[in-house]
């Protein structure tokens, strides 16, 4: 029996048949929710796929269909439409397996999780993985945006396939390609050793510390050369001047010398926020959302190194945008700055992402409240990139081969700016190779015909019925077996 269960945004009174497998339940905003409000949509349906045969089910008969639909693993995209849809929208929540091999040197880990989940479920096991850095993140996201594991596919014309080194141009493409070349259910990630206990945590500077903190990130980058010592700094913008938070990590029970720069300057509490405490107890202790995120959006730019120059133009550009806040009902003003170990790029292999020469990605983050204010803030973020890409050419440190880390990237970056010219040519064969129907690019239509309307509610459950029909053929059906005549069943409809 599938695991398939659709949920719609109507309730129990839709006008289907008895039999049909929606309801309509208090699971649909839960299925639908995003880290900003403005990167969600109320589709026709949901369809919360248990399997990889419910996955290919559904992608046959949206393909039959041509209906648009969305893929969402944990919701923490800020660009409307990536995740979402007024279409069809297929939840990954219940993948959540998580098995460890028996050498445990490789975790199978389902694309409804999120990273906090991960953390959570390896802590007692000695292993660990590579992943995000904060408790809200899926694994869908961070695996796809950046390039690592191997994978189970959904190809678009619903053949289940694992990608790995065997599948070269395949495996190149998921690692960093985003979702556009079939819907990944699970990863394969390699372990590596994890101490039971980590130093790690945040501490928040208030305004007349900033210039001291941008003075101490520039020499942890300058003299760290320990690969198990990491923080992020984040200038903090508001109406009342820029100050900072620092995320330090380091994958040993007790302070670095690194450090030690930091602990010179006193933070804005005296609470032990940085301490020695296990991994999944560090990332959830992380502030991934301190405001309520309305709307909102990232963008960014690389570099080959930092510089002080540079850096005093990040916290001029936080100075500027935090000055406009009250203005335009801006929330949250925050610039990322990420000094990873120059060479960390060498230990990279053939990715859609370009690790080349280890570029060090400045994330941009800006919420506000306001529809109307959308306009400002997405014209504001463009200036602020424009402006810090001028002032690293000038300090000869922009990153020209790509300028955007997919992830951080505002939603209209063309694939040049994210991949290069040469990859991005690579991406598109191999997307035509694959996809020759066109069928992932039905993941960014707008459902703007009478068709998709959902606000008329009637028009709304047409368009999830072809896949709701599948899916009624399918399990009261003759052949429930065979998702090929449940995909023609759907397709004959003429929905």
């Amino acid at each position: 029996m599938s695991d398939l269960k659709f949920r719609t945004p109507y309730g129990k009174n839709t006008g289907y048949q008895p039999d049909a497998p929606s309801t309509g339940d208090d699971h649909f905003d839960d299925d639908t929710h995003h880290w900003f409000q403005s990167s969600s949509q109320t589709p026709a349906c949901v369809l919360e796929v248990g399997s990889d045969d419910d996955t290919a089910i559904a992608i046959k008969v949206i393909a039959a269909s041509q209906t648009p639909f969305a893929v969402q693993s944990g919701g923490h995209v800020s660009n409307p439409g990536f995740s979402s849809t007024t279409g069809v929208h297929i939840s990954l929540r219940k993948m959540q397996q998580v098995k460890l091999s028996t050498d445990k040197t490789t975790v199978e880990l389902g694309m409804g999780l999120t990273w906090a989940d991960v953390y959570e479920e390896l802590e007692d096991t000695g292993v660990n993985v590579v992943g995000g850095r904060v408790p809200g993140p899926g694994l869908g996201g961070v695996t796809l945006g950046g390039g690592f594991s191997c994978f189970n596919l959904v190809l678009p014309n619903g053949t289940v396939t694992t990608v790995d080194t065997s599948q070269p141009d395949l495996f190149f493409a998921l690692k960093g390609g985003l979702s556009r070349f079939g819907i990944v259910t699970a990863a394969v990630y390699r372990t590596h050793r994890q101490s039971d206990q980590i130093f790690g945590g945040f501490n928040i500077y208030t305004q007349d510390k900033t210039e001291a903190i941008i003075a101490a990130t520039l020499s942890f980058y300058e003299d760290n050369t320990d690969p198990k010592a990491q923080i992020i700094t984040t200038t903090v913008g508001s109406p009342l001047g820029t100050s900072t938070l620092v995320l330090f990590f380091y994958d040993g029970p007790t302070t670095p010398p690194s450090f030690e720069q930091f602990e010179k300057i006193l933070p804005l509490t005296l609470l032990p926020n940085v301490r020695t405490q296990s991994f999944s107890s560090f990332v959830n202790g992380i502030p991934d959302q301190l405001v309520f995120n309305a709307r909102g959006t990232f963008d960014t730019l690389s570099t080959t190194s930092l510089t002080a120059g540079f850096l005093r133009a990040v916290k001029q550009e936080t100075d500027r945008m935090g000055a406009a806040m009250l203005l335009h009902s801006g929330t949250t003003v925050n610039y990322d700055i990420e000094p990873f170990l120059p060479s960390y790029g060498n230990k990279s292999t053939d990715s859609a992402y370009l690790h080349t020469g280890s570029p060090l990605p400045l994330n941009i983050y800006v919420a506000w409240l306001l529809e109307e204010e959308d306009q400002f803030w997405y014209s504001a973020i463009r200036s602020s990139i424009r402006r810090l890409k001028n002032v690293a050419a000038e300090e000869g440190i922009l990153y020209k081969v790509a300028a955007k880390y997919p992830n951080y990237a505002i939603g209209s970056t063309s694939a040049t700016a994210l991949y290069g010219t040469v990859n991005a040519k690579r991406l598109a064969r191999i997307r035509d190779e694959v996809d020759p129907d066109g069928v992932m690019r039905l993941l960014v239509l707008k459902c703007t015909s009478a068709r998709y309307d959902v606000s008329n509610p009637v028009l709304a459950r047409q368009s999830g019925a072809a896949v709701r029909r599948a899916y009624v053929y399918r399990v009261s059906g003759k052949r429930s077996d065979n998702t090929a005549t449940a995909t023609r069943f759907a397709s004959k409809q003429k929905i």
